[in-house]
């Protein structure tokens, strides 16, 4: 998305109020707050819907302005917050609010202009009809006070990729689910914990068995496997490589443990 020039002026910012700095960042959510009431902002804030939604306040309405407003906040000093995007994400998709957005804004500007910018911004995904089929988005504020918006289940899929590489290394043996598979295109996609998906193409598959399977895989089924983490090339998602039904382990030598 394009970026745009921002404003100066006083602000403050709205967030969690978790970690270290969240005393600090509780009194900037109060600022802010006021700031937007000043403008002619009606902004609610309810614990409830911060504890549950990660919402931490609501705009209501805007002075002078004849249209519905139904927008959920959230702001935080912390970029790339992997546990506030899940967290955030899940509360939007309950539709308790028509829109939602995330700032991540820079501390520095928060007395050098950044809360007038993120204002404005609100205003924009609110009334900009570029902005008009986003229910949620997130916004991110700089040190000079320029500011662009970005797609947050994007973010949010790049974050859990690379916490899967910091966690995992080239080689290591996993297990999951083949969740999809296009026979036309001879690859899928398997599923290993939480929301946490592989590539692989047929070429990696080592097994006999599940070469013969997955012709006839079925939408919905779900096939065990095991396989190796083969890093991510900078691709979307991670690739599995020497995939094999689950139980084919490597190494098996076909004799049933004395049994």
């Amino acid at each position: 998305m394009a970026m745009v020039e921002g404003t100066q002026g006083n602000g403050a910012e709205v967030v969690l109020g978790h970690g270290a700095r969240g005393a600090e960042l509780l009194d900037a959510a109060a600022m802010m707050r006021a700031q937007m009431e000043r403008q002619g902002y009606r902004v609610d804030y309810l614990p409830e819907y911060d504890r549950r939604y990660k919402l931490g306040f609501l705009v209501t309405r805007i002075q002078d302005i004849h249209a519905h407003v139904s927008l959920g906040v959230q702001v935080t000093t912390q970029g790339d917050d992997l546990a506030l995007l899940e967290h955030f994400l899940d509360g939007t998709r309950r539709g308790v609010v028509h829109k939602s957005i995330l700032i991540e804004i820079n501390p520095d500007t928060l007395t050098t202009g950044g809360i007038p910018v993120a204002i404005a911004a609100c205003s924009a995904f609110l009334f900009d009809r570029r902005y008009g089929h986003f229910k949620s988005i997130g916004l991110r504020v700089f040190e000079d006070c320029t500011f662009h918006f970005f797609d947050i289940e994007e973010n949010l899929r790049r974050l859990r990729r690379d916490a899967s590489e910091e966690t995992s290394r080239v080689g290591q043996e996993l297990e999951g689910s083949i969740i999809a598979y296009f026979t036309d295109k001879g690859f899928g996609f398997i599923e290993a914990g939480r929301d946490q998906k592989f590539f692989f193409h047929i070429a990696n598959v080592t097994d006999d068995e599940l070469r013969l399977q997955l012709p006839s895989y079925i939408p919905g089924d779900l096939l065990p496997v095991r396989f190796k983490f083969g890093g991510s090339d900078g691709k979307k998602y991670p690739k599995a490589v020497e995939v094999r039904m689950d139980g084919e382990a490597e190494g098996d030598d076909g004799f049933d443990d004395g049994f």
